[in-house]
């Protein structure tokens, strides 16, 4: 039986071969079993991956280095190499931005930062005009200004108001416990005189341990075990005496707003690192200046008190700021409805903070509708906000679920108006999320699935996250270690995995398309990042290769075009065949095109090639092959399917796309070429069908394999097979 199927797009891409034998889903017939290479496009076909120009060398050649887009306007758009303790500036042109150290000479700008290595790749960002925040929960929160293509700033954000809270006090002495086991009477000794008489009545706290304080005694404090402690003996900085002074304060006014005054403690209370601390009471707030004793500080009346009368305990709070020290700092930020939004700090892990309306370095918490806001995520488990993100909402993504923020009633968010619902439990990586139309993509917690938090499902209330890689399952199973999506001239997910391949799904849930490719380069992708441009976003990447045996880290971007990886294009008006600037190249074989031809392969040796003849336009780099192999084909004969039955292709057509030079099989697939000088131009593109008979498969043997060994154009749009069934 002779049958002719046409597969006629690749929207599925590369399948699991956990789907092999699933020939009854549509899937399966618009899939294949490899593609590399190439990207699928949302209109079927499938077209060779854009080659890899050279930018540069990154800074440290055997440490981790981050991508950083910065977008002032369509005119101003830089990518920031960020690495162990310094920041790099590449202009969008590809140039790497340099300073004049001294006349003449010229090294990489850089600005130092503090960052070090393994902590690049939780540092998260947003961005607002000239401003970069950039954040991780080990160090205070930054912003980075540009004022010239040499001219960055980065430092600490002033904040104009922090969140405070009533956070306790974290003695700097060491402490021993006589019993750790639930009881009376046990006691703490410290390793100085840390406690004070308004702390009977207060708890402390150590790793799930709790004991209420019933006396001092200079540096001992008798408690009453509540919650056995894990052990006997804390360091400095693990241990807590919580909640505020047991003790009466009495202010010596109430108003007005900024009036200096005099906070007066009945016992004993008042620490050095109140400093800077806010007394809640009497409707009033009161920053603390300054501390003369345990018994009396000075402060700034910041809200009115309601009168200056004297406050007995458990009726007032101390409250300090809650970013710093222990508590670390807000590890993501986002924002949204005008204000700027922090959560996943690791002492309140499950917190976000939400800014003064307009007002971005303003946390100042308040009851009024623009006031700074800060909620708990309620739920089962402790699990700390790793990113805030939004489409029409507020997302918060822990790594024990999704949760969405938004007012009720179509309104904004404000201290009295918040609906907090969660939205899916799988949680989510450390690795940021990327925004793809009106959907938020995430790396689940694993590092191995791709979700999908849509806000046309969050609107109508439709629980869950779909999962992306459910049909390639194999294209993530490495692990990811880094996103990155383009949205021009194709919507583009690039996952960097950690075995230095990049999975690439190309999403346009409009045209119901979601198909994963992988690009393969002469080494390993270890990071991406797009810097959105007018015509196409590109895509830079930190690719790592081997140079003369040893490692080498460049920095490359994604060019329409080329079609060699690391490449560099150069071109001369009376022609050479001699061609400098490879040292990056340093003893490899490099792809040569001379006037659009390809020439023969080249060995760099010295930083240069020669050439058999002379060009005016060259491009020089290393070879990357598109590949497609096709899936077993499922069609249903006279007994059923022809899945298990001898198959034998008599021909093959391939539809192409402006191609040349690809094969099928091993079998070139000729634009034929007449007339003299042929030799010296470059192949003319085919558009059509190209048939090939006699391939001499084996009875029974289905294997096709279509390939582009050479660096022109590949753009295959459709496969027409002709083969007759034995069953």
């Amino acid at each position: 039986m002779k049958i002719t199927p046409i597969q006629t797009n690749f929207t599925a891409g590369e399948l699991t071969p956990k789907l092999y034998g699933r020939g009854d889903i549509d899937r399966y017939h618009n899939g294949a079993e490899a593609l590399e290479n190439v990207i699928i496009l949302v209109q079927g076909g499938v077209r060779s991956r854009y080659g890899l120009r050279f930018t540069a060398q990154a800074k440290h050649h055997d440490k981790d280095a981050e991508l950083i887009p910065y977008v002032f306007n369509r005119q101003q758009r830089y990518m920031l190499e960020l690495g162990d303790a310094y920041l790099r500036v590449y202009l969008d042109n590809g140039a790497q931005v340099q300073q004049e150290t001294s006349p003449g000479v010229f090294v990489p700008y850089e600005v130092q930062t503090d960052y070090a290595e393994a902590d690049l790749s939780t540092i998260e960002f947003v961005q607002r005009g000239d401003t970069m925040f950039l954040f991780h929960e080990a160090y205070p929160t930054r912003r980075l200004r540009r004022f010239g293509d040499a001219s960055w700033v980065l430092d600490d954000v002033p904040w104009v108001a922090q969140p405070f809270a009533e956070i306790g006090v974290r003695p700097t002495a060491d402490i021993a416990i006589s019993d750790s086991s639930v009881g009376t009477g046990r006691t703490i000794t410290a390793a100085s005189s840390v406690f004070l008489a308004a702390d009977v009545g207060r708890d402390i706290e150590a790793v799930g341990g709790l004991g209420r304080i019933t006396a001092v005694a200079g540096t001992t404090a008798t408690v009453d075990v509540l919650a056995p402690f894990a052990t006997t003996s804390y360091a400095a900085g693990e241990w807590l005496i919580s909640g505020s002074p047991m003790a009466t304060i009495t202010p010596s006014a109430e108003k007005p707003v900024g009036q200096a005054i005099t906070l007066t403690l009945d016992k004993a209370g008042f620490r050095a690192s109140d400093v800077g601390s806010w007394i809640d009471m009497s409707s009033g707030l009161v920053r603390i200046t300054g501390v003369t004793s345990a018994t009396s500080a000075t402060g700034v009346i910041h809200r009115e008190m309601a009168a200056p009368v004297a406050v007995p305990p458990l009726a007032w709070l101390l409250q300090a700021q809650v970013w710093g020290g222990a508590n670390g700092y807000p590890r993501t930020g986002t924002f949204f409805e005008q204000r700027l939004w922090l959560g996943g700090s690791p002492g309140f892990p499950q917190t976000v903070w939400g800014s003064r309306i307009g007002e971005y370095l303003d946390f100042e918490l308040g009851t009024n509708d623009d006031d700074a806001v800060s909620f708990i995520l309620a739920s089962d488990q402790q699990n700390q906000i790793l990113h805030l993100s939004q489409l029409r909402i507020l997302l918060a993504l822990t790594n024990g679920g999704e949760f969405t923020l938004q007012g009720s009633l179509d309104k904004p968010i404000t201290p009295t108006n918040v609906q907090i619902r969660s939205q899916s439990a799988f949680g989510s990586s450390v690795i940021s999320p990327e925004r793809v139309g009106n959907e938020l993509l995430f790396v689940q917690r694993a590092g191995r699935k791709i979700r999908a938090l849509s806000a046309d499902r969050i609107d109508s209330d439709q629980y869950g996250a779909p999962e992306l890689t459910v049909l390639a399952d194999h294209m993530t199973a490495a692990g990811i270690r880094g996103t990155a999506y383009a949205a021009e001239p194709d919507s583009l997910l690039h996952c960097v995995r950690t075995d230095g391949q990049l999975a690439t799904c190309t999403v346009d849930r409009d045209q119901e398309v979601v198909g994963w490719s992988r690009q393969i380069t002469a080494g390993r992708f270890l990071a991406a990042a797009t810097l959105p441009g007018d015509d196409a976003d590109q895509v830079w990447a930190i690719v790592e290769r081997q140079v003369g045996g040893q490692p080498r880290r460049y920095i490359e971007r994604f060019d329409a075009d080329l079609l060699t990886d690391c490449a560099v294009t150069a071109t001369s008006d009376a022609g050479d065949t001699v061609w400098l600037g490879l040292d990056h190249l340093e003893g490899l074989t490099v792809k040569v095109k001379a006037d659009g031809v390809e020439l023969t392969d080249q060995v760099v040796s010295g930083g240069q090639i020669t050439i058999e003849r002379p060009a005016r336009a060259i491009e020089i780099g290393l070879d990357f092959t598109p590949r497609v192999k096709m899936l077993r084909p499922e069609a249903i004969g006279a007994t059923g399917s022809i899945q298990s039955s001898n198959v034998r292709i008599s021909e093959i057509t391939l539809r192409f796309l402006e191609s040349a030079g690809a094969k099928v099989n091993g079998q070139t697939i000729f634009a034929r070429q007449t007339g003299l000088g042929v030799l010296d131009r470059p192949p003319p593109l085919l558009t059509g069908d190209e048939r090939i008979e006699q391939l001499g498969w084996r009875l029974g043997d289905f294997n096709v394999e279509i390939v582009q060994p050479h660096p022109y154009p590949f753009h295959l749009q459709a496969v027409i097979t002709t083969m007759t069934v034995n069953q």
